[in-house]
């Protein structure tokens, strides 16, 4: 059974309007064959929900850079409390150590927006965290690593993105969809065939482990370097942008 992995922002939204509606014939073929959607994004549950109503899914998804998988049957796959142990490592540091890193956690909503150029209900639904905890490091290199050293042995990790230093379980986009895969190929008795969607450097180990790949076009940032699997023929780049490219990849795929 096929299953398609997609993220969000600049692949199946558009980068500039949001929109999913030059995606729509895709779409409606994915469910007409049956082929469920996974959306992978950076997003909170709380900013993903909206989206799967939209496009009328109610399919597993893998939310904050893959930090979390929610929706899946009978809660599997959910681990409640990451984000509450991940605020209480921070807590219990040294405040001189502590003092160098600020977090949605300790911005106001009117804040995280002024911070992100999100509306004042888009911040507030970006602060509704479960997994992660996206922020800003003010410190030295040194201090840097003592912090991370500290997460580590707690059992997260502190990933640096294109604008914030984003504190997270050890695990990934990539992990998740192996583990929501597995899951399929257990309840269904069917090898699963994973088809994986985007855009930027946090997609690339997505693209990289999935069956086939497609990179969306996106000007907005330098493209993906090409990779072995690419010159294999098992990652494919779309010519137009986010979900038009996105649409025409799909339709491609199913032809």
């Amino acid at each position: 059974m096929h299953i398609v992995f997609t993220d969000l922002d600049g692949t199946l939204l558009d980068h500039e309007t949001y929109s999913f509606e030059p995606a729509r014939p895709a779409l409606e073929l994915l469910k007409a064959r049956g082929i469920p959607l996974v959306l992978a994004s950076s997003k909170t549950e709380a900013e993903m929900r909206p989206i799967a109503a939209a496009i009328g899914i109610e399919h597993p998804m893998i939310v904050e850079n893959g930090a979390g998988i929610v929706n899946m049957p009978d809660g599997e796959a959910e681990e409640d409390g990451v984000y509450d142990r991940l605020r209480a490592v921070l807590s219990s540091m040294d405040p001189d150590l502590r003092r160098h890193y600020q977090g949605f956690g300790d911005w106001s909503d009117a804040e995280v927006a002024e911070r992100t150029g999100m509306s004042l209900e888009s911040a507030r639904l970006a602060r509704t965290r479960r997994f992660s905890e996206p922020g800003l490091w003010s410190g030295g290199e040194d201090a840097r690593a003592t912090f991370a050293a500290i997460l580590d042995a707690h059992g997260f990790q502190a990933v640096q993105g294109g604008r914030f230093f984003t504190l997270m379980p050890k695990t990934s986009k990539a992990e998740a969809m192996k583990k929501i895969a597995r899951h399929f190929a257990e309840t269904s008795d069917e090898p699963v065939f994973a088809v994986a969607l985007g855009d930027a450097p946090n997609d690339a180990a997505m693209l990289e482990a999935a069956d086939r790949g497609f990179i969306i076009a996106n000007p907005a940032h330098a493209e993906l370097p090409v990779s072995d699997r690419e010159r294999e023929g098992f990652i494919a780049r779309s010519e137009r942008t986010g979900p038009y490219g996105w649409n025409d990849m799909i339709l491609q795929l199913l032809a």
